[in-house]
């Protein structure tokens, strides 16, 4: 109990507080947006505070009366604030509370008015109205928002789930409970209680997840195998993110869940198929590597004799007819061993089992000396070709025999596919990025851009009537592409049908020593 001195009147504070002005009520008034009147039930006598003037938006010169403030209210809701009226007169000296609308020119508010019923001076309602029109807007586009969320979440089609990071489900949605084969989410939360030792099939599957989460906030595409209620098993994928309070603490982890069963079973399946065409590919080169060597053992044989025969090391055949049949049978033999070595070098290039022997070549010679090795075959077909070299050698890093290669059967193409007493160009040049390009034009039959893409697959001719007209397996520019890659480079093809066609290999400057 404190001392006597030290305790103060009540009424000592009402002496030392000033009343309130009405100004000052005025203000208060104004800064709530709240008015007040008072309404005479006999008379029909109203009296509004400056505040409330301004919140129905009559003028402040005018004073208004019941049916003005009748009127104001909107008509749906009048007989609602006639009934608040009435439950005020009832009730007496307890409060009560209405929220209806009014009418200000061509705008609507919403108001929230308080009243209770005066006794000490004849039969008056005393009242407030407080104007919550923006109170009400948000919270209407909230609660929209909610129902909005709520739809979304009842009647997704994938999965939406809340958990705490410990693996325990706080909520969700039909779509998820589905999925997991239960009838409700309320029956998934109830039997579904520890999600990484009930829902993973592989161990420590959630805790894989929740160290991603720790680490970035967020998953994306987690792909899981997961038990269904019914014991069977399916694939899903998961995305989910953090929710933390402004601070940071962690509330809990959201996310979706999507089910990819089918598509890993087509994936699989796709894979599967892969390695068989893998394995398939494999079991091909092996075959044709084995063959090759298989056939190019015995041709060499052949060619052998035929040279003796063609020679006549041991004296003259006799009739002249037999050299013409030597001679056709070298040929062949020459042609057949060239596409077995073609088919060799392109196994070996699938395999990966073809290395370069890199030295420093002249790119000059190499060009010259294929262009002498096809001077026979041009004569035959009266094909002139037109050598073009740079003023300056130019000096490479690189296989010489498959830089050789490269050129010969991009001339022998030309050559073959030109008609009779047309010209070849074969030229060599170093560009201004200093890469070294290889060139062959010829006004031949040309390709289409589709036919080019054949061109460059093993095995294939543009037209299959070319293979009875022109020698060939298709495989040159395959083989030629694959070496020129080797190489680093790029082998571009420039055709039109009955036009021509040009080609262009370039080696990248990394390959040019000097030039």
């Amino acid at each position: 109990m404190p001392p006597v001195a030290n305790m103060v009147p009540r009424d000592a504070f009402a002496k030392r507080s000033p009343r309130l002005t009405e100004p000052h009520l005025a203000e208060a008034q104004h800064i709530a947006a709240m008015g007040s009147c008072e309404i005479d039930i006999r008379t029909r006598d109203v009296v509004c505070s400056p505040e409330m003037v301004r919140i129905f938006g009559w003028d402040d010169g005018r004073v208004p009366d019941f049916a003005q403030l009748r009127n104001a209210i909107h008509p749906d809701d009048r007989r609602t604030v006639e009934t608040w009226l009435a439950d005020a007169h009832a009730a007496r000296q307890s409060p009560t509370e209405c929220s209806f609308r009014i009418l200000r020119g061509h705008e609507v508010r919403t108001l929230l008015g308080r009243a209770r019923v005066k006794l000490s001076d004849g039969l008056k309602v005393i009242g407030t109205v407080q104007d919550i029109t923006e109170y009400a807007l948000a919270r209407r586009a909230s609660e929209e928002n909610a129902l909005l969320r709520r739809g979304m979440f009842e009647n997704a089609t994938w999965g939406i789930f809340q958990t705490t990071a410990d693996g325990h489900y706080l909520s969700a949605n039909p779509a998820l409970a589905r999925l997991y084969g239960y009838d409700s989410p309320q029956q998934m939360l109830l039997d579904l209680t520890d999600i990484g030792r009930q829902l993973y099939v592989a161990p420590g599957r959630r805790e894989e997840f929740a160290r991603l989460m720790k680490e970035n906030g967020t998953v994306s595409g987690f792909e899981s195998q997961v038990h269904r209620r019914d014991g069977t098993i399916i694939w899903i994928s998961e995305c989910c993110r953090e929710v933390r309070t402004s601070d940071g603490r962690l509330l809990f982890y959201e996310g979706t869940v999507e089910e990819i069963t089918s598509r890993k079973h087509v994936e699989a399946e796709l894979r599967a198929a892969k390695e068989q065409a893998e394995e398939a590919s494999r079991a091909k080169s092996a075959f044709l590597n084995t063959m090759s060597h298989e056939l190019r053992t015995p041709l060499n044989a052949v060619l052998g004799f035929t040279e003796v025969l063609r020679d006549e090391m041991f004296g003259p055949l006799g009739n002249t007819r037999y050299n013409d049949y030597v001679r056709d049978i070298h040929k062949s033999g020459t042609h057949l061993l060239d596409i077995i070595n073609d088919i060799l070098d392109l196994t070996k290039i699938e395999s990966g089992q073809l290395s370069l022997n890199e030295q420093a070549v002249d790119a000059g010679e190499i060009v010259e000396s294929c262009e002498k090795l096809m001077a026979d075959a041009a004569r035959e077909k009266k094909i002139a070709i037109e050598l073009t070299l740079p003023a300056q050698s130019i000096a490479l890093s690189a296989d010489g025999r498959r830089l050789k290669q490269i050129v010969l059967n991009l001339l022998s193409n030309a050559i073959k596919f030109s008609p009779e007493g047309s010209r070849v160009a074969l030229s060599l040049s170093c560009g201004d990025d200093a890469t070294c390009a290889f060139i062959v034009a010829d006004r031949g039959i040309g390709m289409t851009a589709s036919d080019i893409g054949k061109a460059l697959k093993p095995f294939q001719q543009v037209d299959s009537s070319l293979s009875r007209r022109f020698e060939g397996t298709g495989l040159g520019l395959t083989l030629t592409n694959a070496l020129v890659a080797l190489h680093g480079g790029t082998l571009a093809i420039d055709s039109k049908p009955g036009k021509g066609t040009t080609v262009i290999v370039r080696l990248p400057a990394a390959r040019v020593v000097s030039a």
